[in-house]
């Protein structure tokens, strides 16, 4: 049985999932920065009894630091890409300028859903990614993520503070009473309302160009607990998506 080993390195977040033939044995995650400052902990992690590796990266540091510290890594190493996208279609008028992330999340659907299909990267900044099958990667839409929102607002003003997202804060009234409490309203509920309404203007979009209702998927590592209209979650979609595109390189070359 063939292993592989996919990692997915995220600007907040560096997900790496190991694969026995195709199923994910078992994920690892560590914070991207520390993979910057000190590659030897994803060295750790990474086996050469686990297989080769694949790839994607939107940090470019962090990718020039780990590809050095596999520098005596006996397995293949390959780097999603226009050109290593399991042969989907790709009608973005800039390849690219396509995130190898996006890619990957566009194979994985592409593969694994029924089309015409919209994957929602709730991250960093929050991507969706239109899916066809003519089309394959169709284009997207780019906006901060939930956690962006709140950075901004301690940012740029003088006295709202830093407020970090949590998955076990919840609010029991569609306000806050504290400054806290109404920064995390305004990003819970307006980041919510704002994903649904894009989603319902593709899903009619996308109804009227294919004849069918699109699939909706999200996934990423966004730290907020919402669920969004017609949505499915599918959280490891990413690591997926590598993992196809391994396989396809590989059934080409036997």
């Amino acid at each position: 049985m063939r292993k592989v080993q996919c990692l997915d390195i995220g600007n907040t977040t560096t997900k790496i999932g190991f694969f026995e033939g195709d199923k994910i044995c078992k994920i690892k995650q560590i914070k991207t920065k520390n993979l910057i400052s000190d590659s030897e902990k994803m060295i750790d992690l990474i086996s050469k009894e686990n297989g080769d590796l694949c790839y994607c990266s939107v940090v470019p540091n962090a990718e020039k630091s780990i590809l050095k510290a596999l520098n005596r890594f006996e397995g293949s190493i390959h780097a999603v890409t226009p050109s290593f996208c399991a042969g989907i279609p790709i009608s973005y008028q800039n390849k690219k300028e396509i995130g190898s992330d996006r890619i990957a999340n566009a194979i994985a659907a592409y593969f694994t859903l029924p089309l015409p299909a919209v994957v929602i990267d709730l991250g960093t900044a929050t991507t969706f990614d239109i899916v066809t099958k003519d089309g394959g990667y169709e284009g997207g839409i780019i906006l901060p993520g939930p956690q962006g929102f709140l950075d901004f607002l301690n940012e740029n003003t003088a006295l709202l503070p830093k407020v970090e997202l949590s998955n076990e804060r919840s609010l029991d009234i569609p306000y806050g009473k504290n400054t806290k409490d109404a920064m995390l309203a305004g990003v819970s509920l307006g980041f919510k309302s704002m994903i649904n309404a894009l989603i319902e203007n593709l899903k009619n979009y996308l109804k009227k160009q294919h004849g069918n209702t699109p699939t909706f998927a999200i996934c990423g590592g966004s730290s907020i607990n919402l669920d969004f209209n017609h949505s499915i979650l599918k959280e490891n979609l990413t690591l997926i998506g590598l993992y196809l595109a391994y396989e396809f390189h590989c059934k080409e070359k036997d």
